[in-house]
């Protein structure tokens, strides 16, 4: 009898085990109209296994009686069910334009959007979708408030530098990039159809998870991943031609001669002189050369193409894409251009048991890229068609290559120049990790990952026997490779709880990361080849051995973290974080070699209170946050500690015996320490009804202890050490108002996104009080163009003050002696001091690079099966210094703003006349006259689509069909005489708003599809 009672007991248990498994399904649909849902997530909470409904808002999923099942699609608020034995569950979604129950990601971990107390903004793969963009940086321009993207140039492959809330250094002010939990040097690799979200940490709670690199922000990317379900094969690319947008006002050749020979003239030299233009050069010139024309392409091709397979089922999810993109140049045929193979695989297994979850994410990317150095501008071909003149043929009737009339130094024919560049980069770049969560016990998971970031590039230079002026040439043909090694390793491992309390819910993590960084590269060159030509230019066939010569340098640093995170939240209501770690870097010295970067923030959702909610009117939430933080800057280079040693020193000893030795090249400073921002941020979050939200924030930032190099006298010898010198002070508003809505088969939103900053240096640690910027215009030009002083912005235009142009001798006479040498028709500078002296102490602030505020405005429509989208872009309240033209280059040619010239009295009051021998005007005078403001109002993207009707796919076993036509960079509003109104500064600051003659941004007009089977 006991045998049968424990047998039946024993059998009752396990069919009741079984039958707590079973099969749920149902379907999802619009509370507003009653359509069913497709591709609406459903998750088992705590898991990822899930799935997506199909066409018809029809789902099915495997789950457990104590099971959570949790609906959500963006746009829509998250609901959630508990199983129990329901065997069927209709889900009625409501629409939430906030998207409140949205989870975004945070620094080693996820956060529902509602209670999130930090400055935290996202940018969706949908939103990045609509802009075909060639960088994954770009997709943060003017979707963000509070980041600034500006384009380096608009060469192919060019950087781009983004800063979140202002420049906060004086040195690198780029933020720190994770990707899938992996922190990388830059993200120019990725393709951005692997993103899947993009968030943006600003403030310094948001961001103080990751301490010491943390103090210009931090972007989060994680790339797309696989869901639970059939396997979907998608494509999505397009196919576009680029021209230029605009061109800069030259000279014709007649006006050019007409004003370089007043300009002989007025420095009193006449038709004698072997730089006037006789007219017989000018006998059937016509107009000249316009060479501007002559380096732009017409339709130059750009192009990208992108196959992904996804899915899964309750163990495994993968997700994985080839992609494809190239653009070749607006300027020259084929020496300009940008080329990317990237291949993408994530993949995730969870146990049965849901213990143990394991993956990987890792991308490989090949790109090759050519085209002009971007450091050395005045050699590019847009800065020679700018300056060369236009009496200059491309080639002359024997074929050969034409030359400038007159000698110009380095500028040249920019089509030879081009011809004659052979330099080339092909990159191999692997970023990737590995990772293992176990839930050790309910509540508790303990998380370990091992993350790689590893790039190996060669570049190629081959430079043929050519001259093209009397300094510009090449006598021997020559050869060189450089190949660099970067490589890192990140080792993390976590431990986090995560619990709820009735009506308190706490999450705790805790961890630990060790990363170490290499540098190493290997060059070599040789000179006169036995055999000529680029396909021979890299086997051994030096012919002078003794030209060959090699060398190669190694670098390394390691970083050392303890860190720590406690959110609280209590009734969905009252939530709270503390952060604190602990940093320790081999880049600084051994006295202060660790830092502790803490942070506290809070919020409320005032909108949840008995007593305010019936008083709120149309608010239907109101959440006040606040926060306080430090962050720390480590973006220094390797050992600036240490006084490092160089060689290639030459001692002459007695009878003429050269030894090569060494010597101490730099002044040590074991007291080097961290740079660090501290940052204060108040927020607050608003939803009137459930289509219009608002988000704002007012922020103050300071950075303390800048790593600079301090100025030291010459005769010390040494180069200056690294010190910590100076506090910088960013403060700002931002904020973002959106709305949705729909009208039966219409549908239309837009988000408007709005940034102000203030930048000001508060202190440096000098006695002069000054950070020269070291900037210079020409080889013999213009000095120290860009400052940081105490009370201005950094980066600032130093220069002279105008006060129009002296109109005769009289008053020039009557103006005192700071000018000695000016005459009638020369710029008047304002003696600012009034001690009768021209030079330094009267320069001043000319105009901030920085803009003032800037506005991003995106706007969406869709009718039935059509849709729209606009992308507009504002940069306000800046200034850009205009030194495209060579002002050390008496004949290099002139914007046709000079026909506005000084030519007598009462003629101009503005633009001086023109001087062969111009040493008062702008030849080394830096003044307002060469500063514009940069204002710009762009229409960065606009875009018109078309999705095949559900019918339709069904009938062709199609999930997604869309086409779409695309126009980048079409319209641009700017007072600004130049070619691009957008100035980067190649990683560094001080470079800001200096326009050289800048590649532009190209105008892009595309054809795409996303297709899903």
């Amino acid at each position: 009898m006991k045998k049968t009672v424990l047998f039946l007991f024993l059998a009752f248990f396990c069919m009741t085990t079984f039958a707590q498994r079973h099969a749920v399904t149902g379907v999802v649909s619009s509370a507003e109209d009653g359509t069913p849902m497709p591709f609406a997530s459903v998750v088992v909470k705590g898991t990822t296994i899930g799935t997506s409904t199909d066409f018809d808002g029809n789902y099915s999923i495997e789950v457990d009686e104590d099971d959570v099942l949790v609906f959500s699609m963006v746009g829509f608020s998250t609901q959630e069910f508990i199983v129990g034995i329901q065997e069927v569950i209709n889900v009625v979604m409501i629409t939430d334009s906030m998207g409140l129950d949205e989870v975004v990601v945070i620094g080693y971990g996820v956060q529902k959007k509602s209670s999130v107390t930090g400055a935290i903004s996202s940018v969706k793969a949908e939103d990045i979708q609509k802009m075909p963009i060639q960088r994954a940086e770009q997709a943060l321009q003017g979707q963000v408030a509070g980041v600034q993207v500006t384009m380096d140039s608009g060469q192919p492959g060019a950087n781009l530098s983004v800063n979140i809330r202002g420049i906060g250094t004086t040195g690198n002010s780029q933020p720190l990039y994770i990707i899938d939990g992996n922190p990388v040097g830059d993200i120019s690799y990725l393709a951005s159809t692997d993103i899947g979200s993009m968030e943006v940490l600003k403030d310094a709670s948001a961001s103080a998870i990751y301490g010491a690199r943390g103090a210009n922000g931090v972007v989060i990317i994680t790339t797309k991943q696989g869901t639970q379900g059939a396997a979907k094969l998608s494509y999505d690319g397009y196919y576009g031609i680029q021209n230029a947008s605009r061109q800069m006002d030259v000279l014709k050749a007649q006006d050019y001669a007409m004003i370089i020979n007043e300009s002989l003239l007025n420095a009193g030299k006449d038709s004698s002189s072997p730089d006037w233009i006789q007219d017989s050069e000018m006998a059937g010139i016509g107009s000249g050369t316009d060479w501007q024309k002559e380096i732009f392409r017409k339709n130059a091709p750009i192009q990208s193409h992108t196959l992904s397979l996804s899915g899964g089922n309750e163990k495994i999810l993968y997700s994985t894409a080839l992609s494809y993109f190239s653009q070749e140049g607006i300027v020259s045929e084929d020496k300009s251009s940008y080329e990317r193979v990237n291949f993408r695989v994530k993949g995730d297994y969870t146990s049965y048991d849901k213990k143990l979850k394991v993956g990987t994410s890792m991308v490989y990317s090949h790109y090759t890229s050519q085209g002009v150095d971007p450091n050395n501008v005045y050699n590019s071909p847009l800065a020679q068609a700018i300056n060369i003149d236009p009496i200059a043929v491309v080639k002359d009737e024997n074929g050969e290559f034409g030359r400038p009339i007159r000698n110009m130094q380095e500028i040249v024919n920019p089509i030879a120049a081009m011809y004659y560049l052979n330099d080339e980069y092909k990159t191999d770049k692997i970023v990737g990790n590995i990772y293992a969560e176990y839930k050790v016990v309910d509540h508790v998971k303990i998380k370990t990952s091992l993350g790689i970031d590893y790039a190996y590039q060669w570049q190629d230079v081959y430079t043929p026997i050519y001259e093209l002026s009397t300094i510009t040439k090449n006598d021997k043909t020559k050869v060189s490779k450089t190949m660099k090694n970067w490589y890192s390793t990140n080792w993390e491992t976590t431990i986090n709880y995560n619990n709820t309390f009735g009506e308190h819910e706490i999450d705790v993590i805790a961890g630990t990361t060790a990363m170490t960084s290499n540098y190493e590269n290997l060059s070599g060159s040789g000179s006169e080849l036995i055999i000529g030509g680029l396909d021979y230019a890299y086997i051994d066939n030096v012919g002078n051995i003794e030209s060959k010569s090699s060398g190669g340098t190694f670098d390394s640093n390691s970083l050392l973290s303890l860190f720590g995170r406690a959110n609280y939240s209590f009734k969905d209501r009252y939530m709270a974080s503390i952060t604190v770690r602990r940093d320790g870097s081999s880049r600084f010295g051994p006295n202060d070699r660790y830092a502790i970067f803490p942070s506290v923030s809070a919020g409320w959702i005032m909108s949840e209170e008995d007593f305010i909610k019936d008083k709120l009117g149309p608010v239907t939430f109101l959440k006040v946050r606040a926060s306080w933080g430090q962050n720390g800057n480590e973006n220094i280079g390797n050992f600036r500690y240490l006084s490092s040693i160089a060689n290639n020193h030459n001692y002459n000893f007695n009878a003429g015996t050269v030894v090569n030795g060494s010597s101490p090249s730099k002044i040590a400073n074991p007291d080097l320490k961290w740079e660090t921002s501290e940052q204060t941020d108040i927020g607050l979050d608003i939803r009137l009804g459930s289509n219009f939200y608002m988000n704002m924030d007012y922020y103050d930032k300071r950075t303390k202890d800048l790593l600079i190099d301090a100025p030291i006298p010459g005769y010390i010898g040494n180069s200056a050490p690294t010190v910590n010198g100076g506090t910088v002070q960013n403060t700002g508003f931002e904020a973002l108002l959106g709305y949705n809505g729909h009208s039966n088969d219409f549908s239309y939103g837009g988000t408007i996104n709005f940034s102000a900053n203030k930048n000001e240096m508060t202190k440096i640690n000098n006695d002069e009080g000054i950070i020269y910027g070291d900037v210079n215009i020409g080889p013999s030009g213009m000095k120290n163009l860009t400052i940081a002083k105490e009370g201005e912005p950094i980066g600032y235009f130093w220069g002279w003050e105008t006060n129009g142009i002296y109109q005769n001798q009289a008053q020039v006479s009557a103006d005192g002696s700071h000018q000695p040498n000016a005459t009638p028709g020369d710029l008047i500078y304002v003696d600012q001091n009034k001690d009768g002296v021209m030079d330094d102490a009267d320069r001043i602030n000319l105009g901030d690079p920085h803009p003032d505020f800037t506005v991003g405005l995106n706007l969406n429509f869709a009718y039935k099966n059509f849709d729209l989208s606009m992308f507009w872009y504002g940069v306000f309240g800046n200034q850009i210094v205009d030194a495209t033209r060579r002002y050390d280059l008496p004949n290099a040619n002139y914007q046709t703003s000079v026909l506005d010239r000084w030519t007598g009295e009462g003629s101009s009051n503005s633009t001086p006349k023109v001087s062969w021998s111009d040493t008062n005007n702008n030849r080394g005078n830096f003044s307002d006259y060469m500063v514009e403001d940069a204002d710009y109002l762009r229409l960065k993207n606009l875009q018109i689509g078309y999705s095949l009707p559900k019918l339709v796919l069904d009938k062709l076993h199609l999930e997604k069909f869309r086409i779409y036509v695309s126009g980048d960079n079409l319209l641009t509003f700017t007072e600004y005489s130049g070619l691009e109104p957008e100035i980067g500064n190649n990683g560094n600051v001080f470079y800001t708003g200096i326009d050289q003659g800048i590649y532009p941004q190209a105008r892009v007009f595309s054809i795409g599809a996303n297709i899903t089977f």
